[in-house]
């Protein structure tokens, strides 16, 4: 089954079932996706579409970048749009969309569980928070990280709230900016 959204309205969301339409035949099937999902991704959308052809065209994309505070170079965009674009038509179409957004979701929620196990390892007395102490002896142990001066400085940075413990939210915060992609694939 073929779903198709028309562009109707900004907050209603409506299925065309016959793969015959003249909408443009999707790429994606539609119906891996909750109905909550699919009205996330319509409005995010829609707030990219806008000149509400049905289509994020480059223009766009670049708008919506810039409107969201990055500062993207013409060449990333275009590669944004290539990397999604699966119809060849240099736009990204609702479905297309849909398919970044679900990969952009996933690859968060691999994210935060990896924060989540590395916060487990640090956190030894399962506290909920990681003392200096912690986080010196896994570094050392597992980490093989021997320079007291440097674990001084990352825990001294990280500890933002100068209690002399890592939460959570520091500790994630911590791993955002020393992993990268590769670390978590």
């Amino acid at each position: 089954m073929y779903y198709s959204f028309s562009s109707s309205s900004f907050d209603e969301a409506r299925f065309s079932t016959d793969p015959n339409s003249e909408d443009s035949p999707l790429i994606t099937k539609l119906d891996k996706y909750t109905p909550e999902e699919l009205k996330e991704y319509r409005q995010v959308f829609n707030m990219f579409d806008a000149d509400r052809s049905g289509a994020i065209g480059l223009d766009e994309l670049e708008n919506a970048i810039t409107n969201l505070g990055m500062d993207p170079k013409q060449v990333d965009v275009e590669m944004l749009i290539r990397e999604a674009d699966k119809r060849g038509n240099h736009q990204i179409d609702f479905d297309e969309f849909c398919e970044v957004m679900k990969t952009m979701s996933e690859k968060s929620r691999s994210w935060n569980e990896v924060t989540k196990e590395c916060f487990s390892v640090f956190d030894r007395s399962e506290s909920g928070l990681i003392s200096r102490k912690d986080f010196e002896f896994v570094l050392k142990e597992l980490g093989g990280i021997m320079n007291d001066k440097l674990i001084d400085e990352i825990f001294t940075e990280y500890d933002v709230d100068s209690d002399g413990f890592i939460d959570y939210d520091e500790f994630s915060f911590l791993v955002k900016n020393y992993l990268t992609d590769d670390d978590v694939a």
